[in-house]
């Protein structure tokens, strides 16, 4: 679906953005089904957070935007990120524009993987066992680099692009046996297709 809708797309490709794909981590089925933290460790996940986002969008000179889940809360996380612009309902279209995109586990980071764009997982101790192990996942499957946001920021500016500009190398691969594996065919064009070939001749 994924590549069907980025290719019948007009939006277009640019980079001019820091992208982060936010978890809902107050959203209460996290509550219920594991084992939640203080607001004290909450906050201090958004405060590394937000540090890491301020550093990489002064070396780039490039403004963030974070993009969230559809079921968590808006109002509450332009709280947690004051200096940036938050948003729902948006996230293709700010992935297509991305110059890095940051991600905690997200499906939607199979846009940013087809576009070939720069990603970055991240991880702290806030998240739980699950979306750590998913984050991993993605960085032995696709190549994608981890970040733990909780470390001391030591990033050289051109090192850490080219760390990101090295690990799309494996994109290709992955592309094209999970995400496209029927080469350029547009999904619906082919279902329509098969079924005039089978049942209207």
């Amino acid at each position: 679906r994924a590549f069907d809708e980025i290719k019948e797309s007009k939006i277009e490709i640019e980079e001019n953005l820091i992208v982060l794909l936010d978890a809902p981590l107050e959203d209460p089925q996290w509550r219920n089904f594991r084992n939640f933290h203080s607001k004290e460790k909450l906050d201090d996940h958004y405060r590394c957070l937000t540090k890491l986002l301020n550093y990489l969008s002064k070396i780039y000179n490039k403004n963030v935007v974070v993009c969230l889940h559809p079921s968590d809360d808006l109002e509450k996380k332009r709280k947690y990120f004051p200096g940036f612009k938050v948003v729902k309902y948006q996230t293709r279209e700010n992935i297509m524009k991305a110059f890095i995109v940051l991600f905690f586990e997200s499906g939607a980071i199979i846009d940013a993987i087809l576009l070939k764009k720069r990603i970055a997982t991240l991880f702290s101790s806030c998240l739980d066992e699950n979306q750590i192990l998913h984050g991993k996942k993605h960085s032995e499957k696709v190549g994608i680099l981890q970040i733990n946001i909780e470390d001391e920021i030591k990033f050289d500016k051109d090192n850490f692009l080219l760390k990101l500009d090295k690990t799309k190398e494996k994109y290709s691969k992955y592309i094209n046996e999970h995400i496209k594996p029927d080469g350029e065919n547009i999904a619906h064009e082919k279902i329509v297709r098969i079924l005039k070939e089978r049942f209207f001749n």
